[in-house]
């Protein structure tokens, strides 16, 4: 459907710590934009309010990973403890859509429940001053989705998000291309996104499932029995949960190298290396080249 979701817009990752987090983030070789707060509406129709949580991105071209967390304590924050309280780690998925309300047309005739098309911005220093970033955003129904907090978005400002000077990473990272969820019915888990993100989901050759997002990111779906085989030697988050991040890289061995030497510990797999969830904010970071 014209409008509908075509990607993975961002990932992200819930931490109890921003100064602590942040900081490891760009020790990993992550190049962050600086902290942007939140606002949102409560309802469809309502005018946005600040919010208990801010951010700081890496971003790419056509993704971006967010570090989140409360700055605000006190002000609305969508169930924010419900997810912290439960672990550090990755929390949010955001799909990439070009129309937030042909994502809640086909979610309704799907009898999927949804929050109807919110209003969400936050502030963003630009090169030529302060911007609001402005997006349209659908939440999908939580009982559908106890991986996290999962929904859709468009993006009314992309250039405010995608700044020139934020794209490069000393890591060599160009993309979120993966997303790894495990959940005891991996292929329940798969069917069930591949209504929500209105992609096919594909079983592969290992077993796993596969579905393939339009313009960048897929999703990746196994058992933790599978996934302890595929990330070894790595904290994993309970069932059902987002578990893993895959990056492509310019050059992966360049990428090994600064990883190494900023003393983070390395897990080397077939084509790619990996720093364990325990090093990394609660979540298996996977490096590919590109």
């Amino acid at each position: 459907m014209s409008g509908d979701i075509d990607s993975v817009n961002h990932l992200g990752i819930a931490v109890r710590d921003m100064d602590q987090a942040c900081a490891l983030y760009e020790r990993l070789g992550f190049t962050l934009s600086p902290l942007s707060v939140h606002s949102g509406s409560k309802a469809p129709g309502e005018a946005p309010v600040p919010m208990a949580t801010g951010n700081r991105c890496a971003i790419f071209p056509k993704n971006y990973i967010e570090v989140l967390g409360i700055v605000n304590p006190g002000a609305m924050d969508w169930g924010w403890e419900r997810f912290v309280d439960k672990f550090q780690g990755a929390h949010i998925i955001c799909f990439g859509c070009t129309d937030a309300a042909t994502v809640q047309r086909r979610l309704e005739d799907s009898k999927v429940a949804n929050s109807g098309v919110i209003a969400l911005q936050r502030d963003i220093g630009t090169e030529d001053g302060m911007r609001t970033a402005r997006f349209d955003c659908v939440h999908f129904d939580s009982a559908a989705t106890p991986e996290g907090l999962i929904q859709a978005a468009r993006h009314r400002n992309p250039e405010y998000v995608h700044q020139p000077r934020y794209l490069g990473h000393a890591n060599g990272a160009t993309s979120l291309a993966e997303i790894l969820l495990v959940s005891e019915h991996p292929e329940q888990t798969a069917a069930r996104y591949a209504v929500l993100s209105g992609q096919p989901s594909v079983r592969q050759d290992d077993g796993s499932f596969l579905i393939r997002l339009p313009v960048v990111t897929a999703l990746r779906f196994m058992g933790p029995e599978q996934a302890g085989v595929e990330l070894p030697g790595t904290l994993m988050a309970p069932a059902p949960a987002i578990v893993a991040a895959t990056f492509g890289v310019r050059d992966l061995a360049a990428a090994r190298a600064w990883v190494a030497q900023a003393g983070f510990p390395i897990v080397d797999g077939p084509g790619r290396f990996m720093v364990p969830a325990e090093n990394a904010l609660g979540v298996a970071h996977l490096f590919r080249q590109e």
